[in-house]
């Protein structure tokens, strides 16, 4: 289709003509890349059976092997990506949801583990990030630890472009096998907390961002009529500010009954804003997935394959063996406090996760097409 496209468009440009091409140059060079090392192995291996080859040449042979079958796995993940239509939302910024799932205190206890290793994930990788929302109340008496906090939400927002698409596999149900600190007699307990990754866009200030509030076709579009809001004292601990003024804010989308309540900033009108920012990002997110699951029950009706989604048990991070093991790629590490610090062993975590979804997003592109070709068969 390439080679087509490209003796068309010599004979006569066309915009949408070239943007594909463009799509598929990448797609074209991947495949020739992967093909000339397919090849090449087999022709170095016809080498190698051949006796009247001398020693040096086998050598150098098997050398060239070796070298080209390295590159294989990379050339072959190159050529997957390709052939997987881009996530639209990829590129943006994000908003990292975690509340505490199963297991009373100990999951409270467990949000605030999982806050502080993403943040340090974002430090180590130089990506900007900010408390949207903390939710916190001192843990309960019972806690040997003191210090301590249950964590009932927090939301960190990653405005950098692209955050969304480096930390969208980590959306899911985090279960930790430990024995807690609200425990007195050393039983190892199993709790869990969710983390939901949205794509968002920084503020009203973006011009992209206005664009797609305004655009009705838009993820992000909300019309003020389908939202209710709610302004009342901000509660807890927080200063002056706290329990005197009407600075807390909480949106009600009707149509989802999705809440979001934001109090942390001292003005209304900040609150308010970021307030509109987590609900736009929640309800984009939702149309999505809305979309995805027909698209999901499509494909297991015609070849069973199915998704993970967000509600799936994703990893889990057991103390006693200081092990972490994702559910998704079936990769287990046994360097928990690596993990737990957001270091180089979250990341090869990640990457499993990114290169098990490839496969997937690989089978939904067959599933699709087989779809299509069967509502074909069936039309006519």
């Amino acid at each position: 289709e390439h080679d087509k496209l490209s003796r068309q468009i010599q004979s006569e440009y066309n915009s949408r003509t070239a943007q594909k091409i463009g799509e598929l140059s990448t797609t074209t060079k991947a495949l020739s890349d992967w093909e000339t090392a397919t090849k090449s192995i087999a022709e170095l291996q016809h080498l190698l059976k051949d006796p009247s080859n001398d020693a040096e040449l086998r050598s150098l042979a098997t050398e060239e092997i070796e070298q080209t079958s390295f590159q294989i796995p990379s050339l072959l993940t190159a050529l997957q990506s390709s052939l997987i239509p881009p996530d639209p939302f990829a590129a943006l910024p994000c908003l990292l949801e975690i509340r505490p799932g199963a297991g009373g205190s100990e999951a409270g206890i467990f949000v605030g583990d999982l806050l502080r290793m993403y943040q340090a994930f974002c430090k180590r990788h130089s990506l900007p990030a900010s408390l949207v929302k903390l939710d916190a109340s001192p843990a309960s008496k019972s806690t040997r630890s003191s210090h301590l906090d249950e964590i009932q939400e927090a939301i960190l927002e990653i405005p950098q472009p692209g955050a969304y698409g480096v930390l969208k596999c980590e959306a899911g149900v985090h279960r930790v096998q430990r024995v807690p600190a609200t425990e007195t007699q050393g039983r190892t307990h199993t709790s869990a907390a969710s983390v939901l990754v949205l794509p968002s866009f920084p503020d009203q200030g973006n011009d992209e961002g206005e664009k797609a509030f305004d655009d009705p076709t838009s993820d992000y579009h909300i019309p003020a009529s389908d939202v209710r809001t709610d302004v009342m004292r901000a509660r807890g601990a927080g200063g002056q500010h706290v329990n005197t003024t009407d600075s807390a804010i909480r949106l009600t989308h009707i149509p989802t009954s999705t809440v979001v309540a934001i109090q942390d900033a001292r003005s209304q009108h900040k609150n308010r804003q970021k307030a509109w920012q987590v609900l736009r990002a929640k309800v984009a997110l939702m149309r999505r997935e809305a979309r995805e699951e027909e698209k999901a029950k499509l494909r297991v009706s015609v070849v069973g394959v199915a998704r993970m989604g967000r509600g799936d048990k994703v990893r889990t991070y057991n103390w006693g063996q200081q092990r972490v093991t994702d559910h998704r790629s079936g990769r287990t590490v046994n360097s928990l406090d690596d993990v737990l610090e957001g270091g180089a062993t979250l990341d090869e975590v990640m990457e499993s996760v990114r290169g098990w979804q490839r496969e997937r997003d690989v089978e939904a592109l067959i599933a699709d097409e087989e779809a299509a070709a069967k509502r074909g068969k069936d039309g006519r």
